[in-house]
């Protein structure tokens, strides 16, 4: 299991425990008591525009910062046809326009719902597109992090087949898990994203 390959990570990598920061979440993104699901509902419009919150996209990010050490963390995604997950630096934009690519500070994995019925999976790097093909599609995804490495790499977590690693990230400051449940498309998309306990954890 690459994650936990002794020669790769120099230690076995320690499960983090991760949960999500409401103060960070979209007005219409609704983070469950326990902080460890979202999902997309109405918009809620008492919420403080606080310097936190992200207003232009559907992204909250984790409670937990990391600027150094290995973590490992499961996200379900289920049967969702639009999600994107990984890692958003500190210092992000979060009130304009922005691309969830590496010179914005963020290292993601996303699926997108083409409109059509389908969905592609896609790494979202600084250059031209790089899309993904899982020989299926993952309904749980493992985000692993190297922080002194600058690695930032995504596994079908049912059976730890790797999807993608970003490699030589020069992090600078803090990083935090980042969940963006994408919008309901035509009816669709509407379960939570919801981060578990991985089975060997």
């Amino acid at each position: 299991m690459p994650v936990c390959d002794e020669e790769e990570t120099g230690s076995l990598t320690t499960v983090t425990a991760v949960t999500l920061n409401p103060d960070t979440a979209y007005p219409c993104l609704w983070v469950s008591p326990c902080c460890t699901s979202v999902q997309v509902g109405k918009i809620q419009p008492n919420l403080p525009n606080n310097p936190e919150r992200f207003t232009r996209y559907n992204i909250v990010l984790g409670s937990e910062s990391f600027s150094s050490g290995r973590h490992y963390w499961e996200v379900e995604v289920g049967s969702k046809t639009a999600w994107g997950l990984g890692v958003a630096t500190a210092s992000v934009n979060r009130k304009e326009e922005i691309s969830l690519c590496p010179d914005d500070g963020f290292w993601t994995m996303v699926l997108r719902d083409c409109g059509d019925g389908t969905s592609e999976y896609e790494a979202c790097t600084d250059s031209e597109e790089s899309l993904l093909y899982p020989s299926k599609p993952p309904r749980r995804v493992g985000v692993y992090l190297d922080y002194s490495r600058g690695q930032v790499a995504f596994y079908d977590a049912g059976d730890m087949s790797h999807l993608f690693t970003f490699y030589d990230a020069k992090f600078k400051e803090p990083v935090f898990p980042y969940f963006n449940p994408w919008p309901i498309i035509n009816g669709h998309n509407r379960e939570p994203l919801t981060i578990v306990t991985p089975h060997w954890g």
